[in-house]
């Protein structure tokens, strides 16, 4: 795998994106719906790209504050993550957001542990959110 470059979701990418959405913990929406959000004028929707979609990350922009809707790497371990929740930190940034928010799954430990180590720090705790009664854990990322 050569080095990925970070760019603008297009809708010739969302094959690749719904399928790396079938992960534990990603998304999952339909085709449709990830190629609807790359439309939006108030979404952020960029892929990592070295001749194959590798990952994607997308956010939704409030006013001053970006919600991150999904982070998803098609393999663990290669920096990926990292390198996408920057270029959407930056996205953000040039948009006039302050800060990052997100949830998460309490179970998704390897999610809450990437996002401590990515700078986030916990907003709150919304009890029983997900079907299998875990809670949402809130996050926030300064970004000014």
């Amino acid at each position: 795998m050569s080095v990925p470059v970070v760019r603008p979701a297009r809708s010739f990418d969302m094959d690749s994106v719904a399928a790396i959405a079938r992960r534990p913990f990603a998304a999952g929406w339909s085709r449709e719906a990830y190629a609807e959000e790359a439309e939006r004028t108030d979404s952020i929707f960029l892929v990592a790209d070295d001749g194959v979609v590798r990952g994607y990350a997308m956010a939704r922009v409030f006013e001053e504050e970006a919600q991150l809707l999904d982070l998803a790497a098609a393999e663990d371990g290669r920096g990926l993550g990292r390198t996408l929740w920057a270029a959407l930190a930056a996205a953000a940034r040039s948009r006039g957001c302050r800060k990052l928010t997100l949830e998460v799954s309490q179970m998704n430990t390897r999610a809450l542990h990437f996002y401590r180590r990515a700078g986030t720090s916990i907003a709150g705790r919304r009890p029983n959110f997900y079907k299998d009664g875990s809670d949402a854990i809130l996050m926030d990322f300064p970004l000014a």
